[in-house]
């Protein structure tokens, strides 16, 4: 069975959400082609699913496999949906596929003033700016498009990053597939951040 068949037989299972099968294969759906039939499957259950992690691994499958079909329309509809910004990012990945740089802009203001009010809301955001500034997000996108308003969110986003302590720094990251990257063992991570929250 490929991944893509895995996930569609273990949803619905009592407790599918958190079995490792499940889990697992939808990480892994990103590396496998969609048929036409496989993608509207998945664009009604991302509607239709509340568990953030699957609606994740639907954007970023769709992202890296499913260019060939116009999501235009479903990617402008996740960015409204999503509340994180790496998710929302993601939408815009998928949405630059098939949009101007003139629709793509107002969207992207949207996203820096979002960006801007994450020091005063959760100081050390680390998590999120790792994501946003990995292979798979705002590095990518200037690379592939250079447009301004990417340029202008990466320069935001290494702003914030740079302001915040080395502490909160470097414990991850994510590939070229949006896959997690270990740069810090967990003893590593905890040594710093108690040591960061015991200079507060």
């Amino acid at each position: 069975m490929t991944n893509i068949e895995v996930v569609k037989s273990q949803i619905g299972k009592r407790g599918y959400l958190n079995s490792p099968i499940y889990r697992e294969a939808m990480i892994n759906m990103r590396f496998e082609s969609f048929t036409t039939e496989d993608t509207n499957f998945f664009i009604d259950y991302y509607r239709n699913i509340k568990d953030i992690f699957s609606r994740n691994q639907i954007l970023q499958a769709f992202v890296l496999q499913c260019q060939k079909y116009d999501l235009k329309e479903f990617f402008l509809r996740a960015f409204k949906k999503e509340r994180y910004l790496d998710m929302r990012l993601t939408a815009i990945r998928g949405y630059a596929i098939y949009a101007s740089e003139k629709e793509i802009a107002p969207l992207m203001k949207k996203f820096i003033d979002i960006l801007v009010k994450i020091p005063s809301r959760t100081p050390y955001n680390y998590q999120e700016y790792e994501m946003l500034r990995s292979k798979f997000g705002l590095p990518y996108l200037v690379e592939q498009y250079r447009y301004d308003c990417f340029k202008e969110a990466l320069n935001q986003l290494e702003k914030q990053y740079n302001d915040m302590p080395d502490e909160c720094k470097g414990f991850f990251t994510l590939d070229e597939n949006g896959i997690y990257v270990a740069l810090m063992t967990r003893e590593e991570i905890d040594k710093n951040l108690d040591i960061l929250f015991k200079r507060k």
